[in-house]
């Protein structure tokens, strides 16, 4: 029997860095467990369902701190975060945190305090960004050529080869639908994502065993999250399927990587349907309200506005024409979730040094070299994985589920609300939304 418990919430809400719910590093909490887990977010609260009870103690590998410097999983995953993090949350942190150090700070080498992060931790507080720093691949068919770093940080990549980005942490929960992991795709896995991160982020000395790795590879692959409520409405009713248990019961047993493919025969626009009768011309069991009316026109919008998509490296230059006309499912094509359900690594241009309306002020810039081209982007993306220079600037596109519990969004961080964001697409794509089109688009994002 599935049960509801808001009595967890103060624990999660109160939760350690570390993942413990009280008491120091390695402190145990008998806490009521519950498949079902219910938290406050700024709009009204999230959900998170499993098929087993929901154990937030240090007993969950999880959130066991297995390296050294007090951080575990739930560091930068947290359950009233949309299992990510948010820089208003961070902010009340004490300095003595675990998610200040080593790479939770702008520049500061392994080993350096972090006394004071409102000075050293500013992408951190201001975006939610993690640091980030991975080499340039030998057999890279590019160069760097020169850089900036608003940050002042004293390695200088040019010389090093190692570069430095600043990514939000990707939510944990509903793993199950990746089809691509981490912002770049350089983990093969959820389980050499989580022994990497252990022996990264932790600063563990050793890997993780066999039965650890399947254990925190278990949990996140059984969690599942979404908005459940706007203020005191409830998004699941009887005639719609907001929450998280709608995805656990019903969404991820039809999934498998590759379905409603927008790039093959086959593919329906129609990629959401959790709120078809609040849609126009739909058939409501009720009355509907202005915010249930906004979010089924804001479905509505999602699934049928098209627009021209050109200008899209990792789409147009190959697997699509160089201009198509396309709607939000085309690079968010998974059913009721919202992510590409194939691997697609594209660059939109939010890794451009000046993106429209998006803040990356904090961000380096990279010039790279190949031949006669030449790129400067905020993020390699893609192509600092597989040395490719047509890569440069490509990331992936996260689940859209749970959005409202975890802003900022984009992998910097730089749209700091859900209206930034679907002003940034607006513009990017010429889409043409009147200011209600975007509100409505605002409320269903909100609504997932």
């Amino acid at each position: 029997m599935r049960v509801e418990f808001a009595s967890v919430l103060a624990l999660a809400l109160s939760a350690g860095c570390g993942g413990q719910l009280s008491g120091g590093a390695g402190t145990e909490v008998a806490a009521e467990k519950s498949n079902v887990l219910t938290t406050a977010d700024a709009t009204g609260a999230s959900s998170t369902s499993t098929s087993t009870p929901i154990d937030l103690s240090s007993n969950n590998g999880f959130f066991h701190v297995f390296g050294t410097n007090g951080r575990t999983c739930g560091t930068c995953h947290k359950p009233n975060q949309g299992w990510s993090f948010t820089p208003a949350a961070a902010s009340a942190l004490p300095s003595s945190d675990p998610l200040f150090v080593l790479d939770g700070s702008d520049c500061l080498a392994p080993g350096q305090p972090n006394p004071n992060p409102s000075t050293s931790s500013t992408a951190l507080l201001r975006n939610g960004l993690i640091r980030v720093e991975i080499a340039i691949p030998s057999t890279a068919d590019y160069k760097l050529v020169s850089y900036t770093d608003p940050l002042h940080c004293p390695s200088n990549p040019v010389t090093t080869h190692t570069l430095r980005m600043y990514r939000r942490p990707l939510p944990s929960a509903n793993s199950a639908f990746l089809t691509t992991v981490m912002w770049d795709g350089r983990e093969p896995s959820l389980s050499s994502q989580a022994n990497d991160a252990t022996l990264g982020h932790a600063q563990a000395t050793s890997g993780l065993s066999g039965a650890q790795l399947n254990s925190i590879v278990a949990f996140e692959s059984d969690t599942y999250n979404a908005q459940s409520s706007i203020g005191n409405y409830k998004l699941a009713t009887g005639s719609t399927n907001g929450g998280s248990d709608y995805l656990l019961s019903t969404v991820v047993p039809g999934f498998f990587a590759g379905i409603n493919d927008s790039l093959s025969p086959g593919f329906s626009p129609i990629v959401f349907t959790l709120y078809a009768k609040w849609e126009p011309n739909g058939s409501p069991s009720a009355a509907l309200t202005g915010l249930t009316s906004s979010i089924g026109r804001g479905e509505k919008l999602f699934n049928t506005r098209t627009f021209t998509i050109s200008g899209v490296p990792g789409l147009n230059d190959g697997p699509a024409p160089a201009s198509f006309s396309g709607t939000c499912g085309t690079c968010h094509d998974t059913p009721n979730v919202g992510n590409h359900s194939l691997p697609l690594a594209l660059d939109i241009g939010v890794t451009a040094p000046n993106p429209v309306g998006l803040d990356v002020s904090l961000l380096p810039t990279y010039t790279f070299r190949s031949g006669s081209q030449q790129i400067t982007v905020t993020d390699p993306g893609r192509g600092l994985i597989t040395g490719k220079f047509a890569d440069l600037g490509k990331t992936k596109g996260p689940i859209l589920r749970g959005l409202a519990a975890r802003a900022p969004y984009f992998h910097n961080g730089s749209a700091p609300d859900l209206a930034t964001l679907v002003n940034f697409y607006d513009a990017r794509f010429t889409i043409g939304l009147s200011d209600s089109e975007k509100a409505d688009l605002v409320a269903f994002l909100g609504a997932l």
